[in-house]
C-alpha cells in the first residue's frame, strides 16, 4: 500500500512538472493540452469520494471520535449530530452548518478537471483517431457517473410525476463559460443529459473491455451507469436491458468465502479468517474508487441486516476480531457497543460500481413483473459467493409473492452495499414506492430516532461556499 502510495505521489509530481512545459492558462482557466498523450495523463487519478454523510444517512454507519449521547445532548447541534438523530427540525442549522462538501467538490473537480478538460480539447488534439475516441467515451462516463452521484446526495429522487420541475444541480459540461455562475438544471435535466453522454459512448463504441485498470472507465462501465440511472428514472425493464448488457461482458461476483486472509488477535492470539478484498484486484469492480473501510462504527441495526452467514458481516476485520471477541472499542470511543470496522488491507470500492448491483438491477425489474424465480436466480448469483456454504440456500424455487421477494431483494442489496453509498441511494428511491419503503429507526441510548420516507434529510444541503458565490444555486433543494 505503501507502495501504491508513494508511487502516486512520484507520478503526481513528475506530471505537475512535465504539465508545466507544455501547459498554458488561457483567460478562461482552461488548460491546453495538445496531445492524446497528454489527456490521458488526467485519466491518471486515483480516484475516491467522501462517503460517510451518506452512509451515516442511510442508517449503515457512525464516524465518530466522541461520545454519542453527549453529542446529542448538547443544546447546540453539530451538523453529525443532526444526522444521527435525524432531526429533520434542524435541517436548516444543518445547512448553516455546511460550509463545504467534500463529495461536491470533488466531483465537480472530477467533471470540470477531468472529464470537461479532456472534452474541450481533444478534437484538437494530435493523435491517434482510435485513442482520441477512447478518451472522450471515458470522460463522457465518467462525467455522467459524477453527476449521478451529485444529484442523489443534493436532490429529491426522481419522481417521473414532478421531476421536470424539481431543481436539482448544475449540469456542467465542457461549453461552460467559467465567467458565468451555473445554473441549477432539473431533476430530469439532470438524467436526460446523464443518458446523453452514455449513449454518446456507447455509440461511438470506442471503450476497451477491459481497461488498463479498474479506476478506468471501460465498456461494461457505459452500460452499468446506464442501468442506475434508468433504475433510479423508474424505466426498469430498459434498466435491466442495461444491466444485462454489463454483465454479458463482465458477470464475475468474487466469491468473498475464498478470498481470506488471517487476522491475529492481539490478546490471545486467536487466529479468524478475514475477507481480503485487494485494491484494483476484484474482477466484480466495474469502476473502482480507493478508500478504506477503517475505524467505521456499524450499528446493531445494520449488522442485524446482513443475511446470516454473510463474509462481509461474519468475515470482516473488526475491532472485536482485534481484541479475540473479548472487547471492542464501541464503548471506550462514542458510548455504544457497536462492532468497528478494522479493514486497513482491502478496497470496498465506497463509492464505485460493481457487477452485484447489476444483478440486483435485474432482481428487481423481475420482481416488478411477478417473475420472482428470475428475480431470485440473479439473488443467487450473488448469495452463492458471499454467503459462508454451510448455511447458504438458493432462493430460487423458494420465494412466491412479492412481500418476500422484496425481503430478500433488500436484505442481498444491505449485503453489498453496507459498504457504500448505493444503500443510500436505494432507500431514497425507494421511498417512492409502496412496499419497498420503510421508516428507518436508530436506538441511542434509551432514545429511538426515527426517519421517515417523506423526510427532507434524505436531500442534503448544497454547500455554502458554493451557494454563496453563486445566487443560481438558492434556494435550497430541500425547501422546494
Amino acid at each position: 500500500m505503501k507502495k501504491v502510495i508513494y508511487s502516486l505521489l512520484i507520478g503526481a509530481t513528475i506530471l505537475a512538472a512535465s504539465c508545466s512545459k507544455f501547459t498554458d492558462v488561457q483567460p478562461k482557466g482552461k488548460n491546453l493540452l495538445a496531445t492524446t498523450d497528454q489527456l490521458e495523463m488526467l485519466l491518471n487519478q486515483e480516484f475516491d469520494l467522501d462517503d460517510s454523510d451518506m452512509r451515516q444517512m442511510a442508517g449503515d454507519i457512525i464516524s465518530a471520535f466522541e461520545n454519542i449521547q453527549t453529542m446529542l445532548s448538547k443544546p447546540n447541534k453539530t451538523r453529525q449530530a443532526i444526522i444521527l438523530s435525524w432531526d429533520e427540525a434542524n435541517i436548516d442549522k444543518m445547512a448553516e452548518l455546511t460550509m463545504s462538501d467534500r463529495t461536491y467538490s470533488k466531483a465537480y473537480g472530477v467533471i470540470g478537471k477531468i472529464s470537461n478538460a479532456i472534452l474541450s480539447k481533444i478534437d484538437d488534439a494530435s493523435g491517434p483517431e482510435s485513442v482520441k475516441n477512447q478518451l472522450k467515451c471515458e470522460a463522457l462516463v465518467l462525467r455522467a457517473y459524477y453527476h449521478y452521484i451529485l444529484v442523489n446526495k443534493f436532490a429529491k429522487a426522481y419522481n417521473p410525476a414532478t421531476a421536470a420541475d424539481d431543481p436539482a444541480i448544475p449540469y456542467v459540461t465542457e461549453e461552460w463559460d467559467i465567467s458565468v455562475p451555473t445554473e441549477k438544471a432539473s431533476v430530469k435535466e439532470v438524467y436526460d443529459n446523464i443518458l446523453s453522454d452514455l449513449d454518446q459512448a456507447i455509440q461511438l463504441d470506442a471503450l476497451p473491455v477491459t481497461a488498463v485498470n479498474r479506476m478506468r472507465m471501460n465498456k461494461p462501465s457505459a452500460y452499468a451507469v446506464k442501468a442506475l440511472a434508468l433504475a433510479n428514472m423508474q424505466q426498469f425493464d430498459e434498466a435491466s436491458a442495461a444491466a444485462k448488457q454489463a454483465l454479458a461482458l463482465n458477470n464475475v461476483v468474487n466469491n468473498y468465502n475464498q478470498m481470506l486472509t488471517t487476522l491475529t488477535g492481539a490478546i490471545l492470539g486467536g487466529t479468524y479468517p478475514v475477507v481480503l478484498r485487494p485494491h484494483l484486484k476484484c474482477e466484480e469492480d466495474i469502476f473502482y474508487t480507493y478508500g478504506l473501510e477503517f475505524f467505521n462504527a456499524i450499528p446493531t441495526s445494520a449488522w442485524n441486516a446482513f443475511e446470516e452467514g454473510h463474509a462481509s458481516r461474519d468475515k470482516m476485520s473488526t475491532d472485536r476480531l482485534m481484541y479475540d471477541n473479548m472487547m471492542g472499542m464501541g464503548m471506550s470511543y462514542i458510548g455504544l457497543d457497536y462492532t468497528f470496522t478494522f479493514d486497513l488491507e482491502s478496497g470496498w470500492n465506497a463509492s464505485g460500481v460493481k457487477t452485484s448491483q447489476m444483478y440486483l438491477i435485474v432482481a428487481e425489474a423481475e420482481i416488478r413483473k411477478g417473475n420472482f424465480d428470475a428475480a431470485m436466480d440473479a439473488l443467487d448469483a450473488i448469495r452463492v459467493n458471499r454467503i459462508d456454504p454451510s448455511v447458504y440456500a438458493p432462493l430460487k424455487g423458494n420465494v412466491g409473492n412479492v412481500e418476500d421477494a422484496i425481503f430478500h431483494l433488500k436484505q442481498t442489496a444491505h449485503g453489498e452495499n453496507a459498504y457504500t453509498i448505493h444503500n443510500f441511494i436505494n432507500k431514497k428511491r425507494w421511498n417512492l414506492f409502496d412496499g419497498y419503503k420503510e421508516t428507518l429507526t436508530r436506538t441511542i441510548g434509551d432514545k429511538v430516532y426515527e426517519l421517515r420516507p417523506d423526510s427532507k434529510l434524505w436531500i442534503f444541503p448544497l454547500p455554502a461556499n458554493a451557494v454563496n458565490i453563486n445566487p443560481n444555486l438558492l434556494p435550497q433543494n430541500y425547501s422546494l
